[in-house]
């Protein structure tokens, strides 16, 4: 897995847990205030290009498909930022030392790039980031 999209998955793994939904409180007040760095350094992130919406969905609704739509604007936004990808490979690696998320073996970093990334939600809408082609 590459590491933009590995640091992408592990934000989706957090948004669709339990310790997400009740924003760390259960966890202790230092990863609560993580979890709150994180989304506000996303939320700026997003407000700056336009697609603050998509955060406040996955907020209000934490499915699946809304979560596949953030993991790709992640994806796409940290591809196009290298601070912002240090800043959240920063605060996963810390909520994977928190053990709040699985430890991801050490592959998280920033400054690579991809390419041929889709990612397919469950009613069908595609996302490609990079180079993707498809066939028909």
């Amino acid at each position: 897995m590459e590491p933009i999209v590995t640091v992408a998955s592990a934000i989706a793994t957090l948004i669709l847990s339990e310790a997400f939904k009740e924003g760390g409180k259960s966890l202790g007040k230092g990863v609560s205030e993580k979890i709150t760095q994180l989304l506000t350094v996303i939320r700026e992130k997003f407000k700056a290009s336009g697609t603050e919406g998509l955060l406040t969905r996955v907020e209000k609704q934490p499915t699946e498909p809304t979560v596949a739509i953030l993991e790709a604007e992640l994806v796409t936004q940290m591809s196009e930022d290298e601070i912002f990808a240090q800043r959240l490979a920063e605060l996963v690696k810390q909520l994977e030392e928190a053990k709040v998320l699985p430890p991801s073996g050490g592959n998280i970093q920033t400054g690579a790039s991809f390419k041929d990334v889709q990612f397919t939600s469950g009613d069908s809408s595609t996302f490609n980031v990079g180079n993707t082609t498809q066939n028909n």
